[in-house]
């Protein structure tokens, strides 16, 4: 009987080893065949940023907004605005901490650069991701853009998305507007 044990056990060893033997790991190729599409897409968002391709998504999900006016640098834009509308002081807190798509060093637009956003809100990516119904304060956009016009303490420059109309000399920042942050 003892024997016939030690025959079970061979045979549970064989049918062990035949079914963990090495299979082929394919782990590696995966690995080089995304690592390969990432960098074709890296590729062709250079190519469309070059070609100035505005409202073109980028692999990390930003969207190319065009040059800022500020920094003559290439402006992105988060895919959407914040869930949120906001005070200024709490909007500039909100952009100050975002981490979106990758990236830390997200703010408010300045004024020309809500301009270009304004501008260039029916391009690619960008169509329709702007609050353009000119409701209440959903419709406007706070900048970081601080003017002294209306009161001595300072208000903030705003802008409307359904017409493009900045009204006045900005608007008192306890208001709250949408918020759209930007990185260059």
């Amino acid at each position: 009987m003892a024997e016939k044990k030690k025959t079970l056990t061979e045979a549970q060893q064989k049918a062990a080893a035949f079914l963990t033997r090495a299979k082929p790991d394919f782990s590696g190729w995966r690995d080089a065949r995304k690592a390969e599409d990432r960098l074709r897409a890296e590729e062709q968002a250079q190519e469309a940023v070059a070609r100035g391709e505005v409202g073109y998504q980028m692999p990390d999900g930003s969207i190319y907004a065009g040059i800022s006016p500020d920094t003559n640098k290439h402006m992105y834009v988060t895919a959407k605005s914040a869930s949120l509308s906001m005070n200024f002081n709490a909007a500039a807190v909100y952009a100050e901490g975002l981490d979106a798509h990758g990236h830390q060093d997200w703010r408010l637009p300045s004024r020309g650069e809500l301009d270009v956003l304004s501008f260039n809100r029916d391009n690619g990516a960008l169509k329709e991701t702007f609050n353009t119904a000119g409701m209440g304060h959903l419709g406007y956009f706070w900048s970081s853009s601080i003017t002294t016009l209306i009161d001595k303490e300072g208000s903030a420059w705003a802008r409307q998305f359904v017409d493009g109309v900045i009204m006045g000399g900005g608007y008192d920042k306890s208001y709250t507007f949408s918020v759209r942050c930007v990185r260059s």
